[in-house]
């Protein structure tokens, strides 16, 4: 999915990916079904076979999407064979595929918030399950320093920090932006964060 760039010869990739660039160009309560299943050229009926309404549309894409990016950055930080550096790489395909792919960014950060308690709920799963990763990692590096709470907690807030700069970032639509430094940055933030706890104790 976030790969995909023409239409895909599936009925749920072809509304998934017409869908996604509606809900980012218009909004979501702007965009109409009738809208979407044009745009995918599909029928109305065949949109009614894979989704119940617009909301539940929405609930399976972004559950998607969050799902691939989180699969992604999973084997970004595995593949990095140094511990000091698998943040780094995390964090950096994290960025890489939120600027490549705006559309995506601005409808997992923005434009999907306050649609639906089911919504909500994915993407407070998503942000979660990303908080846990940054946890393993600096529960690998700091496993004695640092109360296991007070790394939960710190993640949590890396997560809110890192997403708070994608957003202004996407919505500027920052073309100078060198994705690399901005990683390294991000990831001395979350560092340091730890190592100002470790040096607490």
């Amino acid at each position: 999915m976030l790969l995909m760039k023409e239409l895909p010869k599936e009925a749920k990739g072809k509304i998934y990916l017409s869908a996604l660039k509606l809900f980012a160009a218009k909004g979501f309560k702007n965009t109409s079904v009738l809208e979407i299943v044009e745009s995918a050229h599909v029928s109305k009926t065949t949109f009614y076979q894979q989704f119940s309404s617009k909301e539940a549309l929405v609930v399976a894409l972004c559950q998607d999407l969050i799902d691939e990016i989180a699969l992604e950055i999973k084997r970004a930080a595995m593949l990095e064979p140094r511990v000091a550096y698998k943040a780094f790489a995390g964090i950096y395909r994290y960025l890489d595929i939120c600027f490549t792919n705006p559309a995506v960014a601005h409808f997992i950060l923005l434009e999907s918030v306050g649609i639906s308690e089911e919504v909500e709920t994915v993407r407070r799963e998503a942000m979660q399950g990303f908080a846990d990763l940054i946890f393993v990692f600096a529960y690998q590096e700091f496993p004695n320093q640092v109360r296991e709470e007070e790394i939960r907690i710190v993640s949590q807030a890396m997560v809110g920090a890192v997403n708070e700069v994608v957003i202004r970032n996407v919505s500027e639509a920052n073309q100078d932006l060198d994705i690399e430094e901005l990683a390294r940055l991000l990831n001395r933030l979350i560092i340091g964060a730890f190592v100002n706890l470790s040096n607490n104790h």
